[in-house]
């Protein structure tokens, strides 16, 4: 089920809500922060592990995505990952 239709199954009339994004947590104003990142209640935080061998490639990867200068290294790679991506939005 969708966004939209979850919405709507929930009783939120439509229109009555809109989409947003943020590029980086210093966007948000302190409400959004603590509802979306800070709140110990709704946040969920997850070690990460790598086993040996894997820093390398792991580490090139997340520059890729997240690295600045590497906009055209990203693109490239979700254009050839759309076909295994459910976006869940």
């Amino acid at each position: 089920m969708g966004l939209e239709e979850r919405l709507k199954t929930e009783g939120v009339r439509s229109g009555g809500w809109t989409v947003g994004r943020f590029k980086g947590l210093g966007e948000m104003n302190p409400e959004q922060l603590w509802e979306t990142t800070m709140n110990p209640e709704t946040r969920r935080i997850l070690t990460l592990s790598l086993k040996d061998g894997e820093w390398e490639d792991t580490h090139l990867l997340f520059n890729r995505l997240m690295g600045k200068g590497e906009a055209a290294a990203r693109r490239e790679w979700m254009e050839r990952q759309e076909v295994t991506l459910a976006l869940d939005i």
